[in-house]
């Protein structure tokens, strides 16, 4: 209930409200939660949101919109509110947001939304949601700069860290951004007090040790579920060779994993994120498969549940031999007879690269997949996959450049064909090698670098 609530809230409690039998029901439910969690929570998790939502956004023109939100929740949930009261409001609000001179955050895209009318322009409003290059992780302050900001902004300290620490993690539930700033706020409060003391910070920040690399962990792969086309088949890869499983285990666990994300990423509660990733860790260390893992990856599964997760993710992965994919590609990839035939392709080709992180992987497949089904479509398969042999040749070398430049890292690339694209190869290492890479930038350097070589473009 309290997700279904929280949920309705952020898309400006608009599509469920058209129904008169849905009003009373959904005011029943925002206001439960108002009650449930107090007014103070309530705008804060409304901050953690909108934060999420407008990462570009100053934290006034957040915190502007987050009290409008909460003062709509509180004045609707009064006994003597009118039914319409929660449409009324949005209707108000989604015509302050278009005028010229708003308050709330200027989101790309909002002009459009704004020559919209009525429902319509509301719905365009709540589906709006920052998509440009990931900003950069927040960067851990020192103990004089968390004294130095507590001591300043003590009255709003803990909305203020709210904003900074919600917009740079913008796609994990806004239920782990309110907890990591409880913790943190408590940190500052007892180490701030009445001057730094080192031992208390390292104290509470050992305590806080496991919450941040789970943190670290869930943010990364909820940033690959949301922004990457085609993060399943780098998916499969990646468990394929790091459990050196073969197609059909690699792609039950990778689906398994992604659906439990594609489900509670952005749910704002993060009970259902922990109950999938919970489930999954079963799935993941079930017992017939552990004993053919190795030492490491047992020793991960000896872990508490969340603490798995992370663990295996910092594991090792090695290339592992498969059959080898057809040479050329096969019209059979198109045949209903065979199942799964392109997702098999994918993983084949994907498996034996072990030192590209899942962006980068993604984003080459997803180009492969794209060539494939195109000429799944056409009218002859067998000459459409003739006719594009040599530049799926060029794509698949293209992985194995990558894979080799990744597995040296930070290694400039010396090119023939010029200072621009030795640049791009050199952007796409520094910013993309790492397993935590970010999902937008990361996809769109390796479109850069393909795109670079005219011949390799499919």
């Amino acid at each position: 209930m309290r997700n279904t609530a929280l949920i309705l809230i952020i898309a400006l409690i608009v599509p469920a409200l058209l129904a008169d039998k849905g009003k009373n029901y959904n005011k029943e439910n925002v206001c439960q939660e108002l009650k449930a969690i107090g007014i103070e929570k309530f705008k804060e998790m409304f901050t953690v949101l909108y934060s999420q939502k407008f990462p570009n956004g100053t934290f006034e023109e957040v915190n502007c919109v987050a009290d409008e939100m909460t003062k709509l929740a509180e004045k609707c949930c009064k006994d003597d509110a009118s039914p319409d009261c929660y449409d009324k409001g949005a209707t108000e609000i989604s015509e302050k947001s278009c005028g010229k001179a708003s308050p709330f955050p200027k989101h790309p895209g909002i002009e459009q939304c704004c020559t919209l009318q009525g429902h319509e322009r509301k719905l365009c409003l709540a589906s709006l949601r920052y998509s440009a290059d990931e900003l950069p992780s927040l960067i851990e302050p020192t103990n004089e700069e968390i004294c130095t900001e507590y001591t300043q902004y003590k009255k709003n300290y803990s909305v203020r860290y709210v904003y900074e620490f919600a917009r740079r993690h913008r796609n994990i539930p806004a239920g782990f951004v309110l907890n990591a700033t409880q913790h943190h706020v408590r940190m500052a409060e007892r180490c701030c007090h009445p001057a730094v003391k080192i031992s208390c910070f390292l104290e509470e920040k050992l305590q806080m040790g496991s919450s941040n690399i789970f943190l670290r962990f869930l943010s990364n792969v909820c940033n690959n579920q949301v922004n990457l086309k085609s993060y399943k088949f780098g998916l499969s890869a990646y468990y394929g060779n790091l459990l050196g499983l073969p197609f059909e285990d690699a792609s039950a666990i990778s689906s398994r994993f992604q659906s439990g994300l594609e489900k509670c990423c952005l749910q704002p509660q993060p009970e259902c994120i922990i109950e999938e990733l919970t489930s999954f860790q079963k799935v993941l260390c079930s017992e017939s498969k552990l004993n053919a893992m190795s030492e490491d990856f047992q020793k991960c599964c000896r872990k508490s549940a969340l603490d798995t997760l992370p663990c295996v993710d910092d594991l090792g992965r090695q290339p592992h031999q498969h059959p080898h994919v057809a040479d050329p590609v096969s019209s059979q990839l198109c045949e209903e007879v065979q199942p799964h035939g392109i997702d098999r392709y994918l993983f084949l080709i994907g498996v034996k690269h072990s030192s590209i992180s899942l962006p980068v992987l993604t984003t080459v497949l997803d180009r492969i997949k794209h060539t494939v089904t195109a000429c799944c479509s056409s009218a002859d398969v067998t000459a459409c996959l003739t006719e594009k042999d040599s530049k799926l040749k060029k794509t698949t070398a293209l992985l194995s450049k990558l894979d080799d430049t990744c597995s040296q890292y930070f290694k400039q690339i010396q090119s023939e064909r010029g200072q621009t694209q030795a640049q791009a190869w050199v952007h796409l290492t520094t910013s993309c090698c790492s397993k935590h890479s970010p999902a937008q930038l990361c996809q769109k350097l390796t479109e850069d670098v393909m795109n670079y070589d005219n011949d390799t473009g499919v």
